[in-house]
């Protein structure tokens, strides 16, 4: 019988206890900042060493453009694989690049004039000295076919 007796006054204590419980703390006005991802600021550097700059914003997202110097492919790639698993069409509006998405478009401009050409990316170029590697097609309508090489500004749509 004695643990019963026991109960009723454990359970008195423990509800006075819970009663008299310090109040939560109010939450902070200012809430602090998150940390911050390493790969942010990887993608950052990796971005300025490819020569990446922003051009503007879309919703959220801020559209990056990446100048330097475009070539076109030569026609010993006529009908070989691409890294899509397509076969390269030369009159096709494809190009090369080393980083952007396979699949992605991008819309290739000719540095001081306001010539373009909107490609698909479909394979991958392993020229450093070159920003994309564009088809014949899309190098005849950006009017680089004679010089081979050009100052491009590669921006994706």
């Amino acid at each position: 019988m004695k643990p019963m007796r026991i109960l009723p006054g454990a359970m008195a204590s423990l509800l006075l206890l819970g009663t008299h419980a310090r109040a939560a703390e109010p939450a902070p006005d200012v809430v602090p900042p998150a940390h911050k991802s390493p790969h942010k600021s990887l993608h950052k550097t990796a971005a300025r060493r490819l020569g990446v700059r922003r051009v503007g914003r879309a919703g959220e997202h801020a559209a990056l453009a990446e100048t330097g110097t475009a070539s076109w492919y030569g026609p010993g790639f006529r009908g070989r694989r691409m890294a899509s698993g397509r076969r390269f069409d030369a009159q096709s509006l494809v190009a090369a690049h080393a980083w952007l998405p396979l699949g992605a478009r991008v819309r290739v401009w000719l540095v001081g004039t306001d010539r373009f050409v909107d490609v698909t990316i479909t394979d991958r170029t392993g020229n450093r000295a070159r920003v994309i590697d564009l088809s014949e097609g899309a190098a005849r309508q950006l009017g680089i076919l004679r010089s081979g090489t050009a100052e491009v500004v590669v921006s994706p749509l």
